[in-house]
């Protein structure tokens, strides 16, 4: 594609990223850990994409990405990235033999909360002659993945002290519970109290002689209260370099980046249909807004390529184009095989979004 050329030259739907404000969100997010012990793993769930990651590394105050799947991983890892979390349990022989292959190119880690999921990654580890790093998973709300806060959490670090093939290296705990909560008071109540239970849980571990050198957890909307609690070293933080409308409202010291650009096909009086619908636009929290006109409103969005916007007095003919900002950036990454990096109107780049989807090719041998 020629750079240097206008947005309004390309071909509708398509997945833009404002350059400098995406910048900006990521140094923000450096300066604020600059002097505090705690340091940055940002989740490389929200836009998938290897050129937005190293710049999220080479800004400062990280030690490394955080994965939700063996397959970002291996993106990563293939880039030149070398110390990666995956914040999920990897479960089946497949991907445990990924895993294992990752983590003998670069420091990989993985979570594990139970014998069940250790086990089988001990004994592939044993057998590669690999060692993997794990981190325990505590459940401190979610109700999700993760062993009970306390004595539960101990004995499974127990556990995996006794497992050959697995390095015991921390703790995870993420309050998914918490980080969508609107109101700010309330999330921010919720987000400290829950992650009390993962510090609280450290010490007995430390207390028992046991040495715990991570703790993960929190995210972009609960990272500012997390980050000021002693015994916390790592904030997962994802969505802040992109954003989306929803949170947005949670973290309004982050601004938007990520936009679908869409042409209006189909005008009635006080009403517009644009070329975009649930397969370029995630809305897992709700429709989309927007951006050129924030007094528009998105009333029917249910279909695969349709938008329906009520739009009163609108002045806009066919073949206009309008920004559309989703409510969830990471699900809406995922649909888009490239982001297109602007600067204003002008085309700056093209970046792949390399870690969308699943590749079963990447699983054999």
């Amino acid at each position: 594609m020629p750079l240097e050329k206008s947005i309004f030259d390309l071909a509708t739907p398509v997945l833009l990223l404002d350059l400098s404000t995406a910048e900006r969100n990521i140094q923000q997010a450096a300066d604020y850990v600059q002097d505090k012990p705690v340091r940055l793993r940002p989740h490389f769930k929200n836009h998938k994409c290897v050129p937005l990651a190293k710049r999220q590394l080479a800004a400062g105050g990280c030690v490394g990405m955080t994965t939700a799947t063996v397959e970002e991983a291996a993106v990563l890892v293939g880039a030149g990235v070398d110390d990666i979390l995956i914040a999920n349990q990897i479960v089946g022989a497949a991907k445990i033999n990924r895993l294992v292959q990752l983590a003998n190119q670069a420091t990989v880690r993985a979570v594990v909360d139970s014998a069940d999921n250790a086990d089988p990654i001990a004994e592939a580890a044993r057998n590669s002659g690999a060692e993997i790093g794990a981190l325990v998973e505590i459940d401190i709300g979610s109700n999700r993945c993760g062993v009970a806060p306390g004595a539960s959490t101990v004995d499974m670090v127990h556990y995996l002290l006794d497992c050959q093939g697995i390095r015991f290296d921390g703790l995870h705990a993420y309050h998914g519970h918490a980080v969508n909560k609107f109101d700010a008071t309330e999330r921010e109540q919720l987000a400290r109290d829950s992650m009390q239970l993962a510090i609280d849980t450290r010490r007995q571990i430390e207390s028992a002689g046991i040495a715990c050198p991570i703790l993960s957890g929190a995210g972009a909307s609960t990272y500012r209260v997390v980050a000021e609690m002693d015994g916390v070293d790592e904030l997962q933080i994802g969505t802040y370099v992109t954003m989306d409308w929803s949170y947005k409202q949670r973290a309004p010291e982050f601004d938007l980046a990520l936009t679908v650009l869409a042409s209006v096909i189909g005008t009635r009086p006080d009403q517009l249909v644009l070329d975009v619908g649930v397969k370029g636009v995630a809305h897992e929290y709700g429709p989309p807004q927007i951006l050129d006109h924030p007094e528009f409103e998105v009333i029917r969005f249910l279909a695969e390529e349709h938008t329906v916007v009520s739009a009163p007095h609108h002045q806009l003919q066919v073949g206009d184009r309008l920004h559309v900002v989703p409510s969830h950036a990471c699900m809406t990454c995922n649909l888009h095989r490239q982001m297109v990096v602007r600067e204003g109107e002008t085309i700056r780049d093209v970046w792949p979004i390399s870690a969308r989807g699943y590749d079963l090719n990447a699983y054999e041998q």
